[in-house]
């Protein structure tokens, strides 16, 4: 094994710029490839710096002998003590990636809280806040509920000076407003209205059932055909030989029936235990025999006579009826004829003491116009023969 300090002076004779300009043919040995062998031999040895030996063919081995005491002193291996261990090697200086002073990484300074002020809204803070540079980025928020929050001040709404810097009504107009349902901006929906659960629009199964749950007992019910139609069912029972008040009749029902003409008007319920009636009107087949009037009277509230008792029982009668309406269908649109309703065509409810009226005019019309319809068509057929 070959000692230390040849291996050392051996890399460093290498390294020298006469290594350099050696001949093509010692390329191979530097940078690998395929060895001419005959020109080897031949090859001076640069190496080692001796060109005599070149030509001679000998190359000399260099022995300790040879060289002197001082140098072997200098090349001499360090002594066991100072050999570094291997879990930590040694810090080679030109090995070390040199850092500018550019380069170097500065120390993260921790961001900046954002002053709150006391005088100012949450939202406005964040929204300055985010205006601002040092701010992180937030996500956009434009047309959902964080934006009209963060540009909508709620304390604005505390105003008392008409309408708020928004435009919207403040907080004290929406109290008055919704303790005084009698204004002119506000009116009442009558077709939600129900009288004892009786509704508008309602088929006659669903009163009957209705009355039935509410302890009230069917009195009168009342059938009808359109005039229209009985009077040409007249035309027709004659026509065929039909004699007679009784018999013309009888005939009209019975072709009016078989064509689905004849309806239920009119039907009445009562409550004998607490005096009250209630009468529920329908439209005809032509608009699905639906109810539009509603029709309610107590005769509890109507109690006559002077005496005190007869006086304290109808004030008690009258107090608590008007006491009733007002939980129900609260405050009226007009206090004047004491009615309900978005006025027009639309449906209403009227009210005196003791009675009830709820009426959708617009199915009626509706009504109306289905069966001149119907009798137009009937005007258009062809009644000659010539």
């Amino acid at each position: 094994m070959l000692p230390y300090w040849f291996l050392t002076l051996g890399a460093v004779l290498l390294l020298t710029p006469v290594a350099a300009q050696a001949s093509e043919d010692s390329s191979p040995y530097l940078f690998g490839g395929e060895v001419n062998y005959e020109t080897a031999v031949a090859m001076p040895n640069y190496a080692f710096g001796d060109e005599a030996s070149s030509e001679s063919g000998d190359v000399p081995v260099l022995d300790e002998d040879m060289m002197p005491d001082e140098t072997l002193q200098d090349f001499a291996p360090p002594p066991s003590d100072n050999i570094p261990i291997a879990s930590q090697p040694p810090q080679i200086p030109m090995l070390q990636t040199p850092i500018s002073p550019q380069e170097q990484i500065p120390e993260e300074e921790p961001e900046p809280l954002p002053t709150i002020s006391k005088d100012q809204a949450l939202t406005d803070t964040l929204k300055k806040d985010a205006a601002s540079e040092s701010a992180l980025p937030l996500p956009s928020v434009e047309g959902t509920w964080v934006d009209k929050l963060a540009n909508t001040n709620p304390l604005t709404l505390l105003g008392g000076n008409g309408k708020s810097a928004s435009g919207i009504d403040s907080l004290d107009d929406l109290v008055d407003n919704a303790r005084n349902p009698s204004n002119a901006n506000r009116r009442s929906n009558a077709s939600v209205f129900d009288i004892s659960g009786v509704m508008l629009r309602m088929s006659l199964q669903q009163v009957e059932e209705t009355m039935r749950n509410r302890g009230f007992r069917k009195v009168m019910e009342k059938y009808q055909i359109p005039n229209f139609i009985k009077w040409r069912n007249e035309e027709y029972c004659r026509s065929t030989g039909v004699v007679g008040y009784e018999r013309t009749e009888a005939c009209v029902t019975q072709k009016a029936k078989k064509d689905n003409h004849e309806y239920v008007q009119t039907v009445k319920y009562s409550k004998f235990d607490t005096k009250e009636e209630m009468e529920v009107t329908l439209t005809s087949n032509f608009t699905d025999n639906k109810v539009y009037k509603i029709s309610y009277k107590s005769m509890a509230a109507n109690i006559t006579g002077n005496s005190p008792k007869a006086m304290y029982i109808r004030n008690i009668k009258v107090y608590d009826f008007w006491k009733k309406v007002n939980q129900k269908y609260g405050k009226p649109d007009n206090k004047t004829s004491i009615t309900w309703g978005m006025g027009g065509n639309k449906p209403f409810m009227k009210a005196n003491t003791g009675f009830l009226q709820l009426e959708d005019p617009m199915l009626r019309e509706l009504d109306y116009t289905r069966m001149s319809r119907e009798d137009q068509r009937y005007m258009n057929t062809d009644l000659y023969s010539f």
